[in-house]
């Protein structure tokens, strides 16, 4: 698969497919005339021929949700994405593949794939913090992330935790301690009243560096949201 899905990615044609085009495909509904007049469905059928099991049909529309939002970037800017991700240990295509098989749902698909094309346009520029969003989608209830702008305003103070529990949990906030209230001795109005008040500690919370990424990216990753 790897090999079929770097030629898709790689494709001049990418942006001449759509998801109705890709169903079709794979259920056989695309005629040879179509193919011909779109030839990066060759490599998206021939993929189809070698994996045709049910789980395999959803990896590949999933994959295929992920490149249709490539679609606007040039081809140099999707081989260079590649290129960047790469290793000695995977291809970037390989990384790209793996990443998919963790998204469960197609909507994490799609904002995976502007993830992609963020990365692609040069709009984040180190590929850790490329994986480390990527690995917060995978892993986050994607409804809890607008809650990020949200915080911005309240970043430096106290707030209620049960509020904020997702961005705590997923590493996006953290809990920064203030320096302690000096204790002082107070007149006792009475035996049961105390002797000494102070010595509390607030607690307030900041963006973490994974926090500030997704908030500089968060309306081009779910466009959706924007007012």
């Amino acid at each position: 698969m790897k090999e079929h899905f770097t030629e898709i990615i790689n494709s001049k044609d990418l942006k001449s497919i759509s998801i109705d085009l890709v169903e079709k495909a794979l259920d056989n509904e695309t005629s040879q005339e179509v193919i011909k007049e779109v030839p990066i469905l060759k490599s998206l059928v021939a993929v189809k021929n070698i994996y045709s099991s049910y789980t395999d049909r959803i990896f590949i529309k999933k994959a295929m949700h992920v490149l249709l939002e490539l679609s606007e970037t040039s081809w140099n800017e999707r081989t260079e994405l590649v290129y960047e991700l790469g290793d000695d240990d995977e291809s970037g295509a390989e990384k790209i593949l793996m990443a998919i098989d963790r998204l469960e749902t197609t909507r994490k698909c799609k904002v995976y794939g502007r993830l992609c094309r963020l990365k692609a346009l040069g709009k984040i520029e180190y590929v850790e913090d490329f994986l480390r969003l990527t690995k917060l989608i995978q892993d986050a209830y994607l409804d809890d992330l607008i809650l990020v702008t949200y915080f911005k305003k309240y970043e430096g103070e106290e707030i209620y935790e049960g509020e904020y529990y997702p961005l705590i949990s997923l590493g996006l906030i953290y809990q920064e301690p203030s320096e302690q209230n000096p204790i002082e001795r107070v007149d006792q109005y009475n035996e049961s009243s105390p002797e000494f008040k102070g010595g509390d500690i607030k607690f307030n919370y900041r963006f973490s560096d994974l926090g500030k990424t997704l908030l500089e990216h968060y309306y081009h990753l779910f466009p959706e949201d924007k007012e």
